[in-house]
């Protein structure tokens, strides 16, 4: 069976949750991050308090800052950070970096110019590089307990897809292969935007009927958008498109979904980061395509929540002008 040294840089929820099923699958694992007092107690403890309580690490995983050591003996690089640290990391990776195997899991675009963060990798790291995307519907407190999940990793540049993701399965995760980068990237940045929707609608009290509608409408802006990117319709139908939007907009686990849930309550965007503890992917998603002119009016869900988010139209009258557009064929 394949067996890969995976070097897994992000140690929040998520991170560590991948590192647990990296190594539970039978790798080699070194988790790193830029909080190295959390690191640190994470070593001591076997426990990421901080992001995962309640969840043991396994005593096999190594964890520690970041040394070309650990990148000259990794043969994969997985980034699990926020978009808004996703070209840091890179970075500060560096140059032999380039020569392996370099995975992503974080869903979002590129904060200041909406690019695909695919794009980033190879201006930062060269467009030889064997990148990967890794994306789907997963919690990480679900994952890391071993409970049943699937992902896709998508790729056109890794040597041996069905083999890097046969390494990363395991008893209670399938990882499904894709070609299609482009789409497997924007179903996971753009479905995070539908889930605040789909949590300001349920915060008002709409009901389950308009929740199924704004899930069902916001399915097609994202197709619409990412073919007009280049992306496979069928994309969006798989576990990144329509499984993961379904997952963060009707789950209480969704950061995003609790952010719309705490806006569609009456709190501004700034006391709802302050009670979530951090800004969820899905503002950071939606600010970068309306400023880089991917998203406009034309999108009226996606374009209604930045509307919300950002220029302090209220939930109610973004939902009354959602009922009140034209009549046209669905579609």
């Amino acid at each position: 069976m394949n067996r890969e040294r995976f070097l897994v840089f992000g140690a929040g929820s998520w991170g560590s949750a991948l590192a647990i099923q990296l190594f539970n699958a039978g790798n080699e694992v070194f988790l790193t991050s830029f909080d190295k007092k959390n690191l640190s107690k994470i070593n001591t403890e076997k426990e990421n308090k901080k992001y995962l309580p309640g969840v043991s690490l396994p005593k096999g995983i190594s964890i520690g800052s970041l040394c070309e050591k650990e990148i000259e003996r990794a043969t994969s690089i997985l980034v699990c950070v926020k978009s808004t640290g996703f070209k840091d990391v890179l970075t500060l990776l560096g140059t032999k970096a380039s020569e392996k195997k370099i995975l992503w899991a974080t869903k979002g675009f590129d904060p200041s110019s909406g690019s695909f963060l695919s794009a980033v990798a190879e201006q930062t790291l060269g467009k030889n590089i064997q990148a990967g995307v890794v994306s789907g519907p997963t919690f990480a407190e679900e994952l890391a307990t071993g409970k049943p999940a699937a992902l896709t990793l998508a790729t056109r540049k890794i040597l041996d897809p069905v083999g890097l993701a046969t390494s990363m399965s395991g008893k209670s995760l399938r990882v499904y292969t894709s070609k299609d980068m482009l789409g497997v990237q924007f179903g996971g940045g753009f479905k995070n935007i539908i889930a605040i929707a789909a949590g300001i609608s349920d915060s008002l009290g709409l009901g389950a009927n308009a929740r199924s509608a704004l899930i069902t409408r916001g399915l097609i802006e994202m197709k619409l958008l990412g073919v007009s990117y280049g992306a496979e319709e069928k994309t969006f139908f798989g576990l990144s498109g329509l499984g993961d939007i379904v997952l963060s907009s009707t789950d209480n686990q969704s950061r995003n979904r609790a952010l719309g849930k705490l806006i569609g309550s009456g709190k501004t965007l700034n006391e709802s980061i302050d009670q979530l503890g951090s800004t969820p992917e899905g503002a950071n998603a939606i600010k970068a395509l309306v400023r880089s002119g991917a998203v406009s009016k034309k999108h009226p869900i996606a374009y209604s929540v930045y509307s919300v988010l950002f220029e302090g139209l209220s939930p109610l009258e973004a939902a009354k002008r959602l009922m009140d557009r034209p009549i046209k064929d669905e579609h």
